[in-house]
């Protein structure tokens, strides 16, 4: 396919290399208000005697402005601009312009044989020249792809494999539609972490709906692997990448995706990629029942395990693809128990808040959705943002003003409306040195889910009183006279006195070999050694920080996993007996390895392989990049990577979690980023507090 592009690409710069220079470049006609261009894409082959004879014209079409509310029937093109180094020529109007190798290998591909087809395409439709232009049509965009026909998404030329791939998908797809799954399936995937018995129906429900295509994947190990790793690939690519994809996919009401001459729609696709995630721990299930328990492992159940595991590595690759259709789902209304203010807004999903962490904040592997212009990376979500016109943002291309200028005014609009702990999302990896510490630089390679979870799934609710947004709106409103400073009210909890060792496990490797027990033993080590000072200073000093002393009992074994556990099928709740088992394994897998025990019996060997144990290290993953700190009053957590003694402990009004501040000496503060401070997680230091008598204004830098 790669060959055949390069030629057509060839032929179209021939063609158009003997044109008169007058007609080479095409100009642009400035829009009127509440206009639009469309494009008309001629077709392949301009009569039947050229059709005949296999002749392609080059690619040409029509380029025409029209009123908002007049214009013709339309389809959208969604893709991935490409490298803007390399362009080629098409017509437009009878002149030259100039687009990217990726459009014109899409525009190859989308244009009928016989007929003309009627697009919006960004790249073309939007003069790329004019900012001004850009930031009108950029305001226009989500009812563009609204109220077309449908949305073309094109994923890419053909490769190895994927039109089979696409076809399985296809299959796979449309068996789950036809069997009325992909809505338990759906509702499954977005259960709250409470609803316990409602998992188990689901669970249920789904694992005897798939039952079918599950002993079709067993019953060909290398098809399914194959098919697996071609979807996964299609999955993948740059497409899913791209931030402005977002809005592209979740307001448009039809999307054919296309990957070469292969199509399938997004229900049929979302229904496969939900059945991807669950494959690989169906599979784990009906072994482990077909076997009755770990203990009786053999040969056979072993390559099965494997066989699971495998697919679920290739799955993570697809993370950005997932979450792109479950935020089409949201917004589109789907979702039921929406996470925030959606009943405010019923027909659009998620506030900016949402948006920005869903999509820019990573899970268990590193995703990355970029964009051409970096501030693209929070204008692209405006237009589907429930709260876009209370938060006032609006895309501004002046080149003059810098991004870091654009970030923190974004943020400021969200925590002034009530969202503080955008903050959490604030962290230093990748952070640009022109901005403040508070804001979240959205260029960064990857922002982790604050304790493991996004805020508005978490348990945690450390400042439990009720805050009245317009009171917070007051108190920040002379910010105006700063541009860099943030000002907010909270406790000072208290300071810190030590710090341990840094958590930085391999990132995505697990710790099912040696090579992390090392690690693991220094760090629940930091933490036990930090336990055992805070009980000495309660034996001394009598003050209990803790509201009840299971809190002090457990400190040691809750501290590590930020008190989570996971259930189910990547569920995460408040931990408990099987976190504290968990645990349990994990120490003695620390101790057997660290006497370098040649002869270890059957008994100790479970201990290395025990899916609590498993579980309780996948939970102290998601606490990477911390470190464990012991305070002056004995409280006992985990901060940012680069917290130092001395640090101070704040709770904010209205926030989910403790944070960390520097004190600068002169009235400001650094921020430091999001931590796990132990027993005041769920209010117990705001309760009887009520009065805010002691409240501090915290300036941030």
């Amino acid at each position: 396919m790669s060959s055949f592009i390069s030629s057509n690409a060839q032929h179209q710069q021939s063609k158009l290399a003997s044109r008169s220079p007058l007609q080479m470049e095409y100009q642009y006609s400035p829009l009127g208000p509440n206009q639009f261009r469309l494009l008309t894409l001629h077709p392949r082959f301009p009569d039947p005697q050229y059709e005949a004879l296999q002749e392609e014209r080059p690619i040409s079409c029509t380029l025409k402005s029209y009123p908002r509310i007049k214009s013709p029937a339309y389809r959208a093109l969604s893709y991935t601009w490409g490298d803007l180094s390399v362009k080629i020529p098409i017509l437009v109007n009878n002149k030259t312009l100039r687009v990217t190798t990726n459009l014109f290998t899409a525009l190859e591909h989308i244009r009928e044989d016989n007929s003309a087809a009627t697009f919006w395409i960004d790249a073309i439709c939007i003069n790329q020249e004019d900012d001004e232009e850009k930031s009108s049509q950029v305001k226009m965009m989500r009812e563009i792809y609204d109220t077309a026909e449908h949305t073309r998404s094109w994923l890419g030329p053909a490769g190895e494999g994927t039109d089979a791939a696409i076809a399985e998908l296809d299959r796979i797809g449309s068996y789950l539609v036809g069997e009325g799954l992909i809505e338990p399936m759906k509702e499954f995937f977005r259960l709250p972490a409470t609803e316990v018995q409602r998992y188990k129906i689901l669970e249920t429900m789904v694992r005897e709906g798939v039952a079918p295509l599950v002993d079709q994947a067993i019953g060909n190990t290398s098809q399914t692997l194959a098919f697996v790793q071609n979807a996964c690939s299609v999955l993948s690519r740059d497409y899913w990448k791209r931030v402005w994809i977002l809005q592209e996919l979740i307001v448009s009401p039809h999307i054919l995706f296309q990957c070469g001459k292969s199509t399938i729609d997004f229900p049929t696709l979302h229904a496969s990629v939900c059945y991807m995630h669950l494959l690989g721990t169906q599979i784990i299930t009906r072994e482990l029942e077909r076997i009755g328990g770990l203990e009786n492992l053999d040969p056979q159940s072993t390559a099965t395990f494997n066989f699971a595991i495998s697919l679920s590595t290739h799955t993570d690759s697809i993370s950005n693809s997932t979450k792109l259709c479950g935020a089409r789902l949201r917004y589109q209304g789907d979702a039921t128990g929406e996470t925030s203010d959606a009943s405010q807004y019923p027909k659009l999903g998620s506030s900016m808040f949402e948006l920005l962490a869903r999509i820019h904040v990573t899970g268990a592997t590193k995703t990355f959705c970029g964009a051409t212009e970096s501030r693209d990376r929070i204008f692209a979500l405006l237009g589907i943002a429930n709260d876009r016109d209370r938060l006032g943002i609006q895309p501004d291309y002046d080149q003059s003003k810098r991004c870091s200028e654009i970030y923190a005014e974004a943020a400021r609009a969200i925590i002034q409306s009530g969202r503080v702990d955008l903050l959490s999302l604030s962290q230093p990896q990748g952070r640009d040195t022109d901005m403040p510490s508070w804001a979240p630089d959205w260029r960064a390679e990857w922002i982790l889910r604050p304790s493991g979870q996004l805020p508005w799934d978490s348990s945690f609710k450390a400042f439990c009183l009720p805050v009245v947004s317009s009171d917070l709106d007051a108190r920040i409103m002379d910010e105006k006279n700063s541009a860099d400073q943030l000002r907010l009210r909270g406790y000072a909890v208290d300071v810190i006195e030590e710090v341990g060792r840094t958590w930085t496990p391999p990132y995505l490797e697990g710790y099912p070999g040696e090579s992390s027990i090392p690690l693991i033993a220094a760090y629940l080590a930091d933490i036990a050694n930090f336990c055992k000072k805070s009980e000495k200073k309660f034996s001394t000093s009598r003050e209990n920080i803790y509201a009840n002393d299971l809190d002090r009992v457990s400190a040691h074994k809750r501290v590590p996993v930020a008190d989570q556990e996971e259930y189910g099928t990547g569920f995460i709740r408040r931990a408990g007996k099987n976190s504290d088992e968990g645990y349990e394994h994990i120490k003695q897998h620390c101790m057997i390895a660290a006497s370098n025990a040649t002869d270890i019996t059957p008994e100790q060997t479970q201990h290395f392989t025990h899916p609590l144990r498993n579980s309780y290290c996948n939970m102290m993953n998601w606490q990477r990049d911390r470190r464990p700190f012991l305070s002056k009053k004995g409280y006992v957590g985990l901060a940012p990577l680069h917290a130092q003694v001395g640090d101070v402990i704040v709770l904010f009004e209205n926030a989910n979690f403790p944070y960390i501040l520097r004190d600068y000496g002169d009235g400001t503060y650094a921020f430091i980023g999001e931590a796990y401070v132990h027993g005041i997680m769920y209010g117990e230091y705001v309760k009887g507090n009520t009065g805010r008598g002691d409240l501090t204004t915290f300036t941030l830098v």
